[in-house]
């Protein structure tokens, strides 16, 4: 636990929390946030309800895999939107007030103060994603969701959240203005959402004659249809949607939670929801080691004189 305890005691991260706390902002978007998604499932259980037999069995059950699947979509959507401009002021803020020579001055390394904000960024995720946990929950109430599920999607959010909190901590390390940082952060995640779906559909298009060798297996397996079909698969579960909705329709088909069988139960394969988080925190990884490096101060060495 000594780890735990030098993270909670990084000043980066008390004074982050701090402010970020303290006024009108932190109250305003937690509301906003449990207001839009509660309409949002209001509307799907009204919509439902209305339409559904009064005689029907599995209305129960439709009625909370609707509440759970709404409530779970519009967190994903805002934990998007919201996480990367949380930090993308952290370092660029510090460029702007004119703090970041005296920040970069203290006895703190740079992990110490890449760790501080994005710890504070996500503590106040965590509060978002845990808000609506209360709204998920009423799913139980009518059944047709189970704690696999739950977990699950609760893994999805955390993942994703820390992926986007670290483009965006990546992007203030590298703008020189909050608004710029934020709009490269923001657009990072958007063209990365739009972008993977936009290259599956090239790639099924150019070639679809490669995939249909390798589904006819008969003829022997195409080398090309291989390298294609399990690169889609990287590709695809590299979208936060289509993995964690993947992995929905497998469970709701009782398929396993951790293996997916593919080429007609021939080969086994990890489940999206967990290629996605590999490749998540792959990434994830990448950016905070990029974002450390970017704030390290810079050393300059004399250069040496020819003949001393």
């Amino acid at each position: 636990m000594q780890w735990l305890n030098a993270i909670l005691a990084n000043p980066v991260l008390v004074r982050e929390m701090r402010g970020r706390m303290r006024g009108y902002r932190a109250p305003l978007i937690l509301s906003s946030y449990l207001l839009l998604t509660g309409l949002v499932t209001l509307l799907v259980y009204l919509s439902i309800t209305s339409n559904a037999s009064s005689g029907d069995p599995s209305q129960g059950r439709m009625i909370g895999k609707a509440i759970f699947l709404t409530v779970m979509t519009a967190a994903l959507i805002q934990v998007c939107l919201i996480t990367p401009s949380l930090t993308a002021g952290s370092i660029v803020g510090e460029k702007e007030h004119q703090s970041y020579d005296l920040l970069i001055t203290t006895l703190l390394s740079p992990w110490q103060i890449i760790l501080g904000k994005l710890t504070s960024a996500l503590a106040f995720i965590i509060l978002l994603i845990g808000a609506v946990f209360p709204l998920a929950s009423l799913a139980f109430l009518f059944g047709g969701v189970t704690g696999t599920e739950l977990g699950i999607a609760l893994i999805g959010l955390l993942t994703t959240a820390f992926l986007c909190a670290t483009v965006g901590l990546f992007w203030s390390t590298v703008m020189r203005g909050t608004l710029g940082a934020t709009v490269m952060a923001q657009g990072t995640v958007i063209l990365s959402l739009l972008g993977i779906p936009f290259l599956w559909a090239i790639i099924l298009a150019i070639f679809h004659e490669a995939f249909n060798n390798f589904d006819n297996f008969q003829h022997g397996i195409s080398w090309l249809g291989l390298i294609l079909r399990y690169s889609i698969f990287l590709l695809i579960c590299a979208h936060p949607f289509i993995a964690l909705g993947w992995t929905e329709i497998l469970l709701t088909e009782d398929k396993g939670p951790f293996i997916l069988r593919d080429w007609n139960g021939m080969i086994s394969l990890p489940s999206p929801w967990l290629v996605y988080t590999f490749i998540t925190l792959l990434f994830a990884g990448m950016f905070l080691i990029l974002s450390t490096r970017l704030i390290k101060p810079v050393e300059y060495r004399p250069k040496k004189k020819r003949g001393i």
